[in-house]
């Protein structure tokens, strides 16, 4: 299983690498699965641009065919769905979603998230905006998001960066 894993999570970084278009600094990448689906993007420290470039940003801003972008992500889907299935098949507990964050440095962190948001009150985009204050650091300007990450952070006190 962990030999699996670890060459599921180096194709994973290889992938999102070749999707980024120029020189970074940081990324992380993010998937949720589940037994009817999912989804996955990530975001890049950019060095042009000193600031943080959603994934799904990448074919506009750098005129990248949005197909060739498009397959990309599915096959970092596939991947991802792949590790999910390595875990059902081996009695692990179930998670919600991975982000595995990696720097120009080498330093690799993965993070699994057992938190089931689907049964909780928070919107797709409340995790969103948890999600880039957890792991890019990022607070957001408006005030309902800030305090969806203070409500977050007291009720969740414990939940792993």
């Amino acid at each position: 299983m962990e030999r699996e894993l670890d060459r599921l999570y180096r194709e994973i970084v290889k992938k999102v690498n070749e999707s980024i278009p120029e020189p970074w600094n940081r990324f992380c990448f993010y998937a949720q699965i589940s037994n009817t689906g999912g989804g996955v993007y990530f975001y890049y420290k950019s060095e042009q641009y000193d600031d943080f470039i959603y994934s799904l940003d990448i074919p506009e801003l750098f005129e990248v065919d949005k197909d060739r972008f498009k397959k990309k992500v599915y096959i970092l889907y596939k991947l991802s769905k792949r590790i999910w299935n390595i875990f059902r098949e081996n009695q692990q507990a179930p998670w919600y979603s991975f982000t595995i964050c990696l720097n120009d440095q080498g330093d690799f962190k993965i993070n699994y998230d057992y938190t089931n948001w689907f049964e909780t009150e928070y919107s797709f985009n409340d995790q969103l905006v948890i999600w880039k204050y957890k792991y890019l650091n990022i607070m957001p300007k408006d005030e309902d998001e800030q305090n969806t990450i203070e409500r977050y952070l007291i009720e969740y006190p414990t939940n792993p960066v």
